[in-house]
């Protein structure tokens, strides 16, 4: 135990020492609070909704439509009411598209008020029609039976502004707006890759190093190679938790120069302060996974530049679940977001996403643990049978048949 300690020391001090590390600790923080400033400020409030209406730049002929709901009685402001030119069945719309007298025309069909379908009729398929917010906005009004247009800018985006407030079963309150909705989630998700994937690399770097410079050899004679993976899991393991404490102080500190509690940070996102708790195991699964599975490539691997291909490869399932992420923010209880929040190696970042977006059942979150545990603590044994003397020590190339051949003795 005495050699293993000293392994982790070492490896402690070499890393947080590390421009890259320091880099990692105190600038990845401020990007993600900065992005989540702009995010947190940057959802439109109803003036700049309407503004951006206002400014909105015209189509070059007027927009047709059909109101077989008998729902349309006027334009409502700021949209012109030249723009819209009413037709009394889809025939005398189509007949003036195929004139060129319109750009396009809506057809509102009569049972509207109990599907919400609208259909949009034009010459060709247009990727992102702008006119679709110009006519949405006539169907707001009509529906609202308003005149103001600030009222019907605060009920069609009720979450812009004024600040809505949120508050908790516990009686916790707080305000927020609609960019933190989006931002803040991805933010929290990023807080957990970063250090999984720093504290991996470190271990990958740190083994084919020491097999470049020789020093392995000199470690091998006086440890046990096992002795060895132990020490430096447990090592870059501290070193993982020092960074998120960094993390956690810098939170903090900002919290306090802003005069906010952690409740109002959370407040954009589906997560309370005692679920927050959660990602701390979930992130040391995940950093038991991918340090295992980074140990291994380390132990195989003689070139570092050769060997970057396979760690991308390997840590793809992480990344997995940003790709998905707006089918897992869309649907956080859907097939897609439960199965990759249930697979291990996904599951660190998939499950938080589903924590910030909605709640999880407590027994998903349960059986999600402890098969990403389980997985981590396999990944650790298996790779161990990789940290042999004779493995360490060779000059061979990284390859999957060379890594079964010696996992299979």
């Amino acid at each position: 135990m005495i050699k293993i300690l000293a392994v982790a020391l070492r490896e402690f001090r070499q890393k947080i020492r590390n421009r890259g590390f320091l880099l990692t600790s105190f600038g990845t923080p401020l990007i993600l609070l900065i992005l989540w400033a702009v995010g947190s400020f940057a959802g439109p409030a109803p003036e700049s909704a309407l503004q951006e209406l206002g400014q909105m730049e015209a189509p070059d002929r007027p927009l047709g439509y059909v109101d077989q709901a008998d729902l349309i009685e006027s334009i409502p402001p700021p949209v012109p009411a030249s723009l819209f030119q009413e037709y009394p069945d889809p025939e005398a719309a189509r007949a003036a598209l195929e004139a060129n007298d319109i750009t396009a025309y809506f057809r509102v069909p009569a049972d509207y008020r109990q599907t919400g379908r609208v259909y949009r009729v034009s010459r060709e398929l247009p990727a992102a029609p702008s006119d679709t917010q110009l006519f949405g906005w006539v169907l707001v009004g009509n529906l609202l039976g308003t005149t103001s247009e600030q009222e019907i800018a605060r009920m069609r985006e009720p979450f812009n502004a004024p600040s809505p407030e949120f508050v908790s079963l516990a009686g916790e309150q707080g305000t927020g707006g609609q960019g933190g909705f989006d931002v803040l989630p991805f933010l929290v998700t990023v807080a957990v890759i970063v250090p999984l994937f720093t504290s991996g690399s470190y271990l990958f770097q740190s083994l084919v190093q020491e097999k470049d410079n020789r020093i392995m050899e000199l470690l091998l004679s006086s440890l046990r190679p096992r002795q060895l993976l132990a020490g430096k899991l447990l090592g870059l393991g501290a070193l993982t938790a020092v960074q998120y404490g960094i993390w956690i102080v810098m939170a903090g500190l900002v919290l306090t120069f802003t005069g906010r509690d952690l409740s109002s940070l959370l407040s954009g996102i589906s997560l309370s302060a005692g679920e927050l708790l959660w990602a701390i195991p979930f992130a040391l699964g995940g950093f038991l996974l991918y340090a295992g599975l980074m140990a291994g490539i380390g132990a195989l691997s003689s070139d570092f530049e050769g060997s970057r291909a396979w760690v991308f490869v390997l840590t793809l399932p992480m990344m997995v679940p940003i790709y998905f992420w707006s089918a897992i923010v869309g649907s956080p209880n859907g097939p897609v977001a439960t199965a990759l929040s249930l697979f291990p190696f996904s599951a660190p970042v998939a499950m938080l996403m589903r924590m910030t977006s909605t709640s999880v059942p407590v027994w998903q979150l349960g059986l999600s643990l402890v098969l990403l545990v389980l997985s981590g603590a396999a990944i650790v044994l298996v790779m161990a049978r990789l940290f042999r003397v004779q493995t360490l020590l060779s000059g061979e190339a990284f390859s999957i048949a060379r890594a079964w051949s010696v996992l299979t003795g």
